[in-house]
C-alpha cells in the first residue's frame, strides 16, 4: 500500500497556541493529511502519539521548552518545530507560514513512499 498524501502529526508542546490551528489549515489546504494532537506535556506523550499515527513528519509548536530525544525515539520521521527562540531541531521556524512552505517542499519527495500502516 502506498500513501497518497503526506501525513503530518502536529502537536502543541506545553503550550496552547492558535498558530498550530493556522499551520494545520495551511498544510491541509496544500494537500497534506494533518493529524492534530492538541497539547501534549511530555516527550513520552509526543513519542506515543507519533508511534500510533505513523507520520512522515512530526511538527511541534513549542513554547519556552521543546521535547528532548525525539530524533532518537522516532528514527525515520522528519521533525520540525515552530516557535520563537533557539531550537535543537534541524528544521525550526518562527512562523506557521515558514513551516507550511517547508512541508510543501518535502511533499514531492514522499508521496509515493510505501506505508507500513494497514487500513
Amino acid at each position: 500500500m502506498t500513501r497518497r498524501l503526506l501525513r503530518v502529526v502536529l502537536a502543541e508542546f506545553g503550550v496552547d497556541d492558535d498558530s498550530a490551528v493556522t499551520l494545520g489549515r495551511l498544510m491541509r489546504d496544500d494537500g497534506v493529511e494533518v493529524v492534530y494532537s492538541g497539547r501534549l506535556d511530555t516527550t513520552e506523550q509526543v513519542v506515543r502519539t507519533a508511534e500510533q499515527e505513523d507520520p512522515d513528519i512530526l511538527g511541534v509548536v513549542r513554547g519556552a521548552s521543546e521535547p528532548e530525544g525525539l530524533a532518537e525515539a522516532l528514527p525515520g520521521v522528519l521533525l520540525f518545530a515552530v516557535g520563537n527562540g533557539p531550537s535543537r531541531f534541524d528544521n525550526a521556524f518562527e512562523t506557521p507560514e515558514e513551516a507550511a512552505n517547508w512541508v510543501s517542499g518535502v511533499r514531492s519527495h514522499t508521496v509515493e513512499t510505501p506505508s507500513d500502516r494497514r487500513r
